[in-house]
């Protein structure tokens, strides 16, 4: 593998997690506008499907083109896209995720779980298809976002 395209990589998914984050805090806590939609716009130029092969060519995908899962090293959350259940699991045993959010793409939140267990499945049916992203509280009281597509 080569060594710089593992470090871009790298570097590309802590930028587009950094984001993620950062939208949804200003959009929890703030109310200027101008500023979400800046983020917005950001996240969305950043956050292109890009993907690495085994010899680390860049390709482009379809985000419905492949069933993968959103792992962050700490959580598992799949299919991705989902349509009726989104299976989610904590990688360390110890850990159990206490509640699951998901927001809107704007930011809006429109679902709220409380789970309390290491590994369960969620009832995503109502949810309009779309982007959402999803904040995971564990119970260190770590918390960690990802992104799922609904169909």
């Amino acid at each position: 593998m080569n060594k710089f395209l593992q470090i871009y990589y790298n570097l590309y998914k802590k930028l587009l997690y950094s984001i993620v984050e950062l939208f949804i805090f200003v959009s929890i806590h703030s109310r200027n506008y101008n500023l979400m939609k800046k983020l917005l716009l950001l996240f969305l130029f950043t956050g292109a499907f890009v993907g690495f092969s085994n010899n680390m060519q860049a390709q482009l995908r379809e985000p419905g083109s492949i069933t993968q899962k959103s792992d962050d090293g700490v959580l598992v959350a799949y299919p991705n896209p989902a349509k009726d259940f989104l299976l989610i699991k904590a990688k360390d045993t110890a850990l159990k995720i206490k509640s699951v959010t998901f927001y809107s793409i704007l930011g809006t939140q429109v679902a709220n779980y409380t789970v309390n267990m290491n590994s369960g499945e969620i009832n995503i049916e109502k949810l309009k298809p779309g982007k959402y992203l999803i904040r995971y509280i564990l119970s260190d009281n770590t918390q960690k976002v990802t992104q799922i597509v609904k169909q």
